[in-house]
């Protein structure tokens, strides 16, 4: 190497070109207005891409972004039919389930039209067994009013491609092992204590409630097939900007829940316990069609309707709701607690109590039932009382049910 080459120790290497992924170049291209060679650029290269780098572009892409940036035109070739006829069709064995749910989101939000409704139906029927249930979950986890039910029974619109989903369901959902529990979930007085419930300070989790639904969540051997099967069941109403959903979403999730699905009613439900409960009825019914392979638990209060939503689904669902649990937080008597339960409907005064009920009823584990008395007995202590009659009342309860469980 002689002087006029040689690089001296100081000098910056030389960089290597890096060559830009699927996911850079499809990103770079949709942002913003897309023209019509734009479009079959970004056709052309999800045609070519490799398996691999197309499958984590479609996980991580924007995909809602993605179909919105492709058109349909009226003169020349609708590009959007063809980006849908390419990941929904051509490609999609070269697809993840995950990768799968995004392409699914993307042609659920904003209008949904035929093709995409043929389309989301056939990456659907395309899986069965575990892959279904796995498939169905990664959609029930989007944020927002586009999860699984959302997508079923509102973003698909031709009842015949519904009726077909459904059909599929339920011939093809199944688990390996045996038949897994997904827990349904009240918000108001159950979760949190918000209207009816004055034993704790107002708005604060109630104590054990996180960990009964992890220990739904894991099972009784705490060994679970799938994970993440709580859903969220109110009849609040979600605006249109879905700012109340949101709320209890950001609320719940600051006090540990990272992954759920919200159900939520219309404002036209909340004039009444009635209506607001033939809602709730109605979420669980969808419930019970989109996933025929699990069982049902259901936890809500005394104050609003919730127990006459138990004594529906029990009628209407019998042969898979496994229980429904009542947090009462209106004092019931005795004699109605003896009615409810001899129609599997428990009412409950701590989450340590329904633990261990839960665990006699083979829901969950007996190392469940020790980490909700565990993290409720934390949380007591943490607790900032109102007054010291408020603590010792909630402390006598959680003793009592804790003794009775042996614990």
């Amino acid at each position: 190497m002689n002087a006029a080459t040689r690089r001296s120790p100081t000098s910056p290497a030389p960089q290597e070109d890096t060559v830009p992924s699927t996911l850079d170049l499809l990103t770079a291209l949709i942002d913003g207005s897309t023209s019509r060679s734009e479009e079959r650029e970004v056709l052309d290269i999800l045609r070519s891409a490799p398996a691999a780098e197309l499958d984590e572009a479609m996980e991580k892409l924007d995909t809602v972004e993605l179909f919105d940036s492709v058109d349909n035109r009226l003169i020349g070739r609708d590009h959007r039919d063809d980006l849908v006829q390419l990941l929904a069709y051509e490609r999609r064995d070269d697809l993840g389930l995950h990768a799968q749910a995004s392409i699914i989101r993307g042609m659920q939000e904003g209008h949904t039209d035929e093709v995409m409704e043929a389309a989301i139906r056939d990456i659907l029927l395309s899986h069965a067994g575990n892959d279904l249930s796995h498939l169905k979950n990664t959609i029930n986890l989007a944020k927002g009013r586009h999860d699984l039910e959302g997508l079923v029974f509102s973003d698909v619109d031709d009842e015949g491609i519904r009726e077909e989903i459904l059909a599929h369901f339920a011939a093809s959902s199944s688990l390996d092992g045996e038949r897994q529990a997904k827990a349904l979930s009240d918000i108001d007085d159950t979760a949190l204590g918000k209207i009816h419930e004055d034993r704790y300070p107002k708005g604060s989790v109630i104590p054990g409630v996180l960990e009964f639904y992890e220990a739904l969540d894991l099972g009784p051997r705490d060994e679970p097939i799938s994970r993440g099967d709580l859903t969220f069941v109110t009849a609040r109403p979600s605006d249109a900007l879905g700012l109340m959903k949101g709320h209890s979403r950001e609320t719940l999730t600051k006090a540990g829940l990272a992954d759920m699905s919200i159900m939520t009613g219309s404002i036209f439900n909340l004039a009444t316990h009635d209506s607001m409960a033939a809602k709730k009825v109605e979420n669980i019914d969808h419930y019970a069609k989109l996933y025929p392979e699990y069982d049902l638990v259901f936890i809500g209060d005394s104050g609003q309707g919730d127990i006459a939503v138990g004594e529906a689904i029990v009628e209407a669902h019998g042969d898979v709701v496994r229980a429904v649990f009542i947090h009462d937080v209106v004092a019931m008597a005795p004699a109605e607690r003896e009615r409810l339960a001899a129609k599997n409907i428990w009412v409950i005064d701590t989450y340590v109590g329904a633990a261990a009920k839960a665990r006699e009823l083979g829901l969950v584990s007996p190392a469940g039932v020790e980490r909700v008395l565990a993290e409720t007995n934390r949380l007591l202590d943490e607790m900032a009382w109102e007054t010291p009659e408020q603590e010792q009342t909630i402390r006598s309860l959680v003793q009592r049910d804790a003794a009775a469980a042996g614990l």
